[in-house]
């Protein structure tokens, strides 16, 4: 259990950092028109910030179910 919650804390801390390096690099477009913006850092973190908060609900979820069966 301590596991998944460890994975949901690292993944959402990584998909933050992500999100958060890709708003201090920005984006430009340059003298030739092409758009340079780190879009690999922004998939890795919306994946990551995704994967985070799921796993973190279903670790949440499991903790309260297993709560509700011991005390039944």
């Amino acid at each position: 259990m301590k596991f998944l919650f460890f994975c949901a804390l690292f993944l959402t801390s990584v998909g933050i950092a992500c999100l958060a390096a890709v708003v201090r690099i920005g984006s430009y477009v340059d003298a030739e028109g092409v758009l340079h913006e780190p879009f690999a850092l922004m998939e890795l973190g919306a994946m990551s910030l995704a994967l985070g908060v799921a796993v973190g609900i279903v670790c949440a979820g499991t903790a309260v179910w297993r709560r509700r069966l011991r005390t039944s």
